[in-house]
């Protein structure tokens, strides 16, 4: 049931007075509505003065600003909806991916957001009386209305400061809600630009490049410029083979000859123009959006299959690769008498799995892919006189996925980014989910038995891609942590937004754009936003995301320090592995997870990496790998040799084929510290701790967790960045479990002196966490 149906006892005594035509034909009855109306305006009105109180005080402000920033807006979305019943009834009946919500409960939707607002009103109130009352002091955030950005490293900064720039997907550019949600800047060009004489019309191009000039005008950076891949009209009609091959977001056959060489015309006419109307903005380029090229039976838009040049192009990759007919035979168990002869029927039937037939297609559909970013990068830049970074919006869940026949290479597309990219997906326990994953609608099965969101896709991609690139930006540019096309969820907390956005950050995210805002100025819907369970309909939510941004610019150097500069434990990314068997990605996310939870400074280790390893201080872990190619499995016989520590979990079950299937025979073994039978989750954590090495496991502050009866427990991600100078230990604690968890820092013999950065007040070192619960501590 949704929180559209579950309304505050105070208006559903409201709505059962009223007559049941009034409830189901028409909207909520007028006088009632004025009456909830004019309680806001009060609220807003006691909000104003005590902003202006605070400010003639010299207190920060920027925080309560959010709030009423969400007050103004609200009132007008919910007077649309009061008023447009019918239009908002439509819009929830006719959008296209989810179950609706019955038509008959739309007219409680103003009602909801009003009394939503109410709440907003308050929680501002009561902060702001706090720090009138000089019980509270709120760090001030950066100021992003004036002054310039640049990229340095892994981050954003102004004036030498560390920031996280922020907006939100389709939110408009009202200065109130760049004050409020970030003064981001963006826009799209896309080969469809392109008319039958090969150029984009002046009128195409003046208005990319005008609104570049009013986004830096009103200081709004950095600029994120996508480029589409939907092909013109009269492109498809002219050359319908384009066609062939396309996916959902790249809808037209990537290795075209014709399609490359239009989009080297558009790059050669819009970008030198785009790069001089932004001037020294920092701007990006965002070469596609959730690239997918799955080829497997069943796998999303296999059925297009891909070209005949991509089959030729498959050709020419299988001889280079074999050398002669005889090689390919004995590999692939066929009898081809001509190279002419080779081909994949696609969709790849999912059978071959493990076999040389398919690996060689989804290791070439990998390097294709590759191919294809690699020359959009190389044109991009062969045309943007600053050569301004890239970024490809990842879809988040690839790399915890257990197929990899899509074509995505994660190693050679995360350094192929100077900002590295994606959308990934964080979940809060108790939201609907949709189609193949209403399966996990069951609170008390899966993960929503243990966490109070689904934390590990965002986490693993994160310390995935900082283990590969520490140094370069994260930027998701379509967050889904507020909503998305697997789940809806109509009542998110305050402490849910927060808890997940300060994961994300303490983790290395540089900068955000949540998914998504569907209202105009006006306040009325777009019929375009899938609406149903997100931002334009929850103001609780919409303060929230506001608030912890300013929060975490606040705070933004104890934020950065989060993030490890020395991960003790890598975990062995094997590309063959991942191919071959989709259990080994479901190993390495168990291990993973255990190792969070048991706050392990972890990260990943491909083959490539492992000279890069600190063979002091660092160990590899290796999960069951049963395929890996010859090279590599020398390559972790030469880091060993060389003084490199390895662990094992499942050791049997490693190394008992080559990348393409075949038996080695003699069962290969490597020389390790340790190793571990495979078990659950749980049964990982308490093994971990057991038998691992005790220096895995030590913090410059001691930490102990127990749940409410005073037994050892997990759920608490915990961060230390002591300053070597000065001995303060920045701390952050972040609990995504389900249950209250007490945290004590400190050996429990020699005092430790506890401050909450946040308030800016002592605390006491045993700290009771509620689910979601955030602190940002010192301890000295």
């Amino acid at each position: 049931m949704t929180k559209i149906l579950q309304l505050p006892l105070m208006l559903a005594g409201v709505l059962s007075c009223m007559p049941l035509a009034a409830q189901n034909d028409s909207k909520p009855a007028e006088k009632e509505w004025l009456e909830l109306k004019g309680k806001v305006a009060e609220k807003e009105k006691r909000l104003l003065a005590l902003i202006k109180q605070a400010e003639e005080k010299g207190l920060n402000t920027d925080y309560a600003s959010v709030s009423r920033t969400v007050l103004s807006t609200f009132q007008k979305a919910a007077e649309f909806d009061f008023q447009n019943l019918e239009e908002v009834r439509k819009i929830f009946q006719t959008y296209g991916y989810y179950s609706k919500i019955d038509p008959a409960e739309t007219e409680n939707l103003p009602v909801y957001e009003m009394t939503d607002c109410l709440t907003v009103a308050d929680f501002a109130i009561a902060e702001l009386e706090q720090q009138l009352q000089g019980a509270l002091s709120l760090e001030a955030p950066v100021d992003f209305s004036k002054g310039g950005m640049t990229l340095e490293d892994a981050y954003y900064r102004k004036d030498g400061r560390i920031v996280f720039p922020s907006t939100i997907t389709w939110m408009g550019d009202s200065e109130e809600m760049l004050e409020a949600f970030g003064r981001m800047g963006g826009g799209y060009y896309g080969i469809s630009f392109l008319g039958k004489d090969g150029k984009v019309s002046k009128g195409r191009k003046d208005a990319v490049y005008r609104r570049a000039k009013e986004e830096t005008a009103k200081n709004m950076a950095p600029a994120d410029y996508f480029i589409g891949h939907h092909a013109a009209g009269w492109m498809e009609e002219a050359h319908p083979e384009i066609l062939d091959g396309a996916r959902h977001f790249t809808k037209y056959d990537i290795d075209n000859p014709f399609i490359r060489e239009s989009l080297d015309q558009l790059f050669s006419q819009m970008l030198p123009g785009w790069s001089q109307a932004f001037g020294n903005v920092p701007k990006m380029h965002l070469l596609a959006n959730e690239p997918n090229f799955s080829t497997q039976q069943g796998g999303w838009l296999a059925k297009n299959g891909v070209s005949g040049i991509t089959m030729a192009k498959y050709r020419q990759w299988i001889v280079q690769k074999y050398k002669t007919l005889a090689a390919l035979n004995e590999s692939h168990g066929t009898e081809y008498t001509s190279y002419d002869q080779v081909h994949v029927e696609l969709p790849i039937d999912k059978t071959l799995r493990g076999t040389a037939v398919w690996y060689d297609w989804c290791r070439f559909n990998m390097d294709r892919v590759n191919e294809w970013f690699t020359f959009l990068k190389k044109r991009v830049h062969a045309y943007d006189p600053e050569k301004s970074p890239v970024t490809i919006k990842m879809l988040g869940y690839i790399l915890g996925d257990e197929d990899r026949d899509d074509g995505m290479d994660m190693e050679y597309l995360t350094r192929l980014q100077e900002i590295v990219g994606a959308d990934l997906r964080v979940t809060p326990r108790g939201a609907q989910f949709f189609g193949k994953n209403e399966v996990g609608n069951d609170p008390e099965k899966g993960w929503q038995a243990y966490y109070d969101y689904e934390w590990q896709e965002q986490s693993m991609y994160l310390d995935f891609s900082k283990s590969l690139c520490p140094d370069r930006p994260f930027y998701d540019s379509e967050w889904h942590g507020l909503s998305s096309v697997s789940w809806r969820h109509f009542d998110l907390k305050r402490e849910y937004v927060r808890s997940s956005l300060w994961l994300a950050f303490t983790h290395g995210m540089g900068a955000i754009n949540p998914w998504l805002w569907g209202r105009s100025e006006d306040g009325a819907l777009g019929s375009n936003a899938d609406h149903i369970g997100e931002l334009s309909t929850q103001p609780i939510a919409l303060d929230a995301y506001g608030r912890v941004m300013k929060e975490l610019n606040a705070h933004s150097e104890h934020v950065a320090g989060a993030v490890p500069d020395l991960r003790k434990v890598m975990i062995y990314y094997c590309e063959e592995s991942a191919i071959q068997t989709g259990e080994y990605i479901a190993g390495v996310k168990a291990v993973y997870e255990a190792l969070k939870l048991l706050n392990v400074p972890v990260g990943f280790a491909t083959p490539s990496m492992l000279s890069e390893l600190n063979l002091e201080k660092q160990t590899l872990l290796i999960t069951p790998t049963p395929f890996i190619t010859d090279k590599n499995l020398k390559g972790l016989g030469a880091f060993i040799e060389g003084g490199g520590r390895v662990m094992t979990v499942g050791p049997e079950r490693s190394f008992v084929k080559n990348e393409l299937g075949k038996e080695r025979g003699e069962k290969t073994t490597l020389d390790t510290v340790r190793s571990f039978a495979e078990s659950t989750i749980d049964g990982y954590c308490s093994t971990f701790r057991k038998e691992m090495d005790a220096d895995l496991f030590s913090m410059s502050c001691e930490v102990r967790i127990t749940d409410a009866d005073g037994k050892p427990a997990y759920g608490v991600i915990i961060t230390q960045h002591p300053n070597e100078e000065t001995g303060v230990v920045s701390i952050t604690l972040n609990n995504v479990s389900r249950f209250e968890r007490i945290v004590e820092l400190g050996d429990g013999n020699s005092p430790v002196k506890v401050t909450d950065l946040i308030s800016g007040k002592e605390v006491s070192p045993e700290i009771i966490l509620k689910p979601c619960d955030v602190r940002l501590l010192t301890a000295e």
